[in-house]
């Protein structure tokens, strides 16, 4: 049985069905009471837990979890210096093992508040069909029994796309997890990462980070597949093409957390480019991409002097600092598997393959996982990448080594067989099972044998 066959199946007949989706009443989080901070939050330590409340996960149905919890905590942009808030969604399975973690990036890709992971899992019926394949993904975690935790790492200023923020805002959220009592998570627990796209954007940088910033994090392990880990390279690739909305999305997230670089922007981009960047501050990714379709960014009406924009100094700067593996005091201190399909057509392959190479010539423990398949573009390569990536996270969460270095592995194939997952765990039925509202977590074996008669 090929699993993306299965995954691609059960996703068509979802998004048939989220008509039938209850949506809870729920305020937008710009109007819920809960992301406001208390005073005096600002004097508090990074990843300090400010508010805490129990939450309802409704994505295509009511996921029966144990139990799902929101934290607002204490966290910054990109220095010290500026402190702000974020929340993180964390969902405990039944039958949860209290000695792992796992941090998962959604990849929301957009700026607007009602975006973010917090908002758009307990919604339910969204317009942003990417919230679909996170569940699926997250789906593989939950059903074997770990605690995820996903927090919205682009925080108030909707910063997508801007890495240190990213990360540091991730890690306050895993500080913030596993201090949190009330779900039973050992202080100590091994943590490890699972993000594509975006989400492996917000993963790289976490592990990038992680050694200078929150080194008492007892990491595991990292996997960021399909990353835009250089977003120079991204905008040359996808500006002009049908997903050029990511271009306004990402130069909103930049300027929004670069002050020089509003400065420069503010100066040369016209009157239509301030209302373009403005719509992913408002809107989702799904309606971004469909505002955008092959637009021109490089265009006068954008820019008054056209592409070199991208290119000034100051915007190099900071675009420079955004590229994963040009410094390297950012260089992961714990094993990372990459994933990327060579026909990736928004994130550069050649991209992420020189982010490898940087990590490794900095003496990281790197395994770059190429999918060769002339069919592995980046929404493909979703679906592929992800048994591959959660499988090598569970060996890390068992204690099982990696080889030391650096190495490269080629996968041939456009879809994955699910009985690579062994006899005790079929992904595809593990999703079927949260998409049918059966309880989520190990141990759990009726509808599995119902369905293997």
């Amino acid at each position: 049985m090929k699993l993306s066959l299965v995954v691609l199946t059960l996703i068509s007949v979802a998004a048939q069905a989220l008509a039938l989706v209850a949506r809870e009443n729920l305020p937008k989080p710009q109007n819920d009471p809960f992301y406001q901070p208390p005073d005096g939050w600002e004097s508090k330590k990074v990843g300090t837990i400010l508010r805490s409340r129990k939450v309802n996960i409704n994505t295509l149905v009511k996921d029966n979890l144990k139990e799902a919890w929101q934290l607002l905590y204490r966290t910054t942009y990109r220095s010290d210096d500026e402190p702000t808030t974020t929340v993180t969604t964390i969902m405990v399975p039944h039958n949860a093992q209290n000695d792992s973690l796992v941090m998962f990036g959604d990849f929301e890709d957009a700026g607007a508040p009602q975006c973010a992971p917090s908002y758009t899992w307990r919604a339910g019926l969204t317009s942003d069909v990417s919230s679909i394949f996170n569940v699926g993904i997250a789906m593989l975690y939950l059903q074997e029994g770990y605690i995820v935790t996903m927090p919205d790492k682009e925080g108030n200023k909707g910063a997508f796309g801007s890495g240190h923020v990213e990360g540091r805002q991730s890690l306050d959220g895993i500080r913030a997890t596993l201090a949190f009592d009330k779900i039973g998570l050992n202080k100590n627990a091994r943590v490890v990462g699972h993000g594509y796209s975006g989400g492996g954007i917000q993963c790289g940088w976490t592990a990038a980070l992680k050694k200078s910033y929150a080194p008492e994090i007892n990491s595991v392990g990292w996997y960021t597949g399909g990353t835009p880990s250089n977003l120079t390279a991204l905008v040359e690739r996808i500006n002009g093409g049908p997903f050029a909305g990511y271009v306004a999305g990402g130069l909103g997230g930049v300027i929004s957390t670069y002050p020089d670089v509003k400065a420069y922007t503010d100066k040369v981009f016209t009157k239509q480019a301030q209302k373009d960047l403005e719509f992913p501050q408002k809107h989702c990714q799904f309606e971004v991409v469909l505002r955008f379709p092959f637009k021109n960014f490089y265009d006068k009406s954008f820019s008054t002097v056209g592409k070199r924009f991208l290119y000034e100094p100051v915007v190099q700067k900071a675009l420079n600092e955004l590229t994963m593996g040009t410094n390297p005091e950012f260089t992961p201190d714990t094993p990372v598997l990459m994933a990327h399909g060579i026909s990736d057509e928004i994130a550069p392959y050649e991209a992420a393959h020189k982010t490898y190479e940087s990590w490794c010539k900095n003496g990281a423990d790197v395994e770059f996982l190429s999918f060769v398949n002339p069919v592995s573009a980046h929404g493909v390569t979703t679906v592929t990448s992800s048994v591959p990536g959660f499988l090598w996270n569970r060996d890390r969460l068992q204690g099982k080594p990696v080889q030391n270095g650096c190495r490269e592995i080629k996968n041939h194939d456009a879809g994955i067989n699910s009985n690579a997952l062994g006899e005790d765990f079929e992904s595809a039925l593990g999703l079927l099972k949260g998409l049918l509202g059966d309880k989520i977590g190990p141990n759990d074996e009726y509808l599995k044998d119902a369905l293997h008669k």
